[in-house]
């Protein structure tokens, strides 16, 4: 427990030791550790902690969707925790809110429409295809290392246009900014890589171009272009959810798959489509959780909170929370959609999630042609961290 003063409006009764980069059983279940949050009732809906510099945690998933859509009692201009990193982060749009966040918004929506990521299947499908052949015949791989570490950035290097030899030095900054170990300070990792994209922003701003920066940096929305320094900021943070939120996607994902057999042949065997599948994955398994800033002191569910409060949105308690979609635990993939806050709720949904439908789709369709039948290797134990994004460290599997 942090030894910080406890503020004046937090009662002791609502203290609870918890650190959303640590929670109590991590190393066994990422989304178990946080089923501890969970309350079914309305007598504690939301409890403090004084790690990370002290802030609020929602308790059930019902209240996290209305601090992700009130934007105006609850701001995006602090997303990350503690509060004192949210200052150097600065990215857009990320840490804006509406009105002024739709310019933005529309600059990215209109690079990122599902036209533009249906366009790319086939060169999705022969990235996922060229992974999985290089070690089909092993009979076993690293899936983290050889397939969910590779796959999302080949992809969006390619939709940028980007060398693929800066893949290494590119995710390293990016993990920096989500789960820092240390090595190096968040502002550094930021401006590492402010200073990777600027050359190509530079060089690309005002000509027109097929590829997804090009695009992005040169179209006019409300009669207007982004700035270079916007389109720095707005690149970057493109980056960054383009690359790691899918990357861990696809370790839960194939993780559940791995060790649920009945779901794989209702998948393999055409009972239900993987479109259908990939949603209802997705519901059960959200891993993000960002922050957000109290605008004005309130009475909130019954709790005091004050301006300049944090709370953090745990979307992975959307998972597992009854009261916010009927059996919640359980993947039905015959299920009418069930509540999901995957790709988060309100005006900063994440604009990458047709994205990240498609990368799932093809990447299970093609693996499931080659590799049915596979399971976790039994001699090397699945690890997870937990942060900004939930993460499946390492997940070895195996096949016959």
């Amino acid at each position: 427990m942090n030894n910080e003063v406890l503020p004046d409006h937090v009662p002791e009764s609502l203290v609870r030791d918890f650190n959303i980069y640590g929670p109590p059983g991590i190393d066994s279940d990422f989304h178990e550790a946080w089923a501890t949050l969970l309350q079914e009732d309305d007598s504690c809906p939301l409890v403090w902690t004084q790690a990370n510099e002290g802030h609020w945690l929602p308790t059930r998933s019902s209240i996290i969707e209305e601090i992700l859509t009130d934007y105006t009692r609850f701001s995006s201009r602090s997303i990350i925790l503690p509060k004192s990193h949210s200052a150097d982060h600065g990215l857009l749009p990320t840490t804006i809110d509406p009105p002024e966040h739709h310019f933005y918004r529309k600059t990215l929506n209109h690079s990122m429409a599902p036209a533009v990521v249906n366009a790319m299947g086939d060169d999705i499908r022969g990235i996922v295809t060229s992974l999985i052949d290089g070690f089909v015949e092993e009979g076993q791989c690293n899936f983290t290392r050889d397939f969910a570490d590779i796959l999302p950035i080949r992809v969006f290097l390619s939709m940028m246009e980007l060398p693929e030899d800066d893949i290494p030095q590119t995710k390293y900054w990016t993990d920096q900014l989500i789960r820092p170990d240390g090595s190096i300070t968040f502002a550094d990792a930021l401006q590492n890589l402010k200073d990777y994209i600027a050359p190509y922003v530079d060089q690309r701003m005002g000509k027109e171009g097929a590829d997804m920066l090009s695009r992005m940096i040169n179209t006019e929305t409300n009669g207007r272009r982004l700035t270079r320094e916007e389109a720095i900021k707005l690149s970057i943070q493109v980056f960054i959810a383009g690359v790691d939120t899918v990357v861990n996607l696809l370790g839960f994902v194939f993780l559940f798959l791995a060790r649920s057999e009945q779901h794989r042949l209702q998948i393999s065997q055409g009972e239900i489509s993987v479109a259908q599948a990939v949603e209802e994955i997705l519901r059960r398994f959200p891993l993000v959780t960002v922050a957000r800033e109290v605008t004005e002191d309130m009475e909130f569910h019954g709790v005091q909170l004050k301006a300049g409060d944090m709370v953090a949105a745990p979307t992975p308690l959307a998972g597992m929370d009854d009261t916010f979609t009927s059996n919640a635990v359980d993947v039905e993939f015959g299920r009418k959609q069930g509540n999901s806050l995957t790709f988060g709720r309100g005006a900063h949904t994440c604009p990458g999630k047709n994205l990240a439908r498609v990368e799932l789709r093809i990447a299970i369709e093609e693996w499931l042609k080659r590799i049915p039948d596979f399971h976790v290797d039994g001699d090397s134990p699945v690890s997870f961290s937990s942060g900004i994004v939930g993460v499946v460290n390492e997940l070895n599997l195996r096949w016959s």
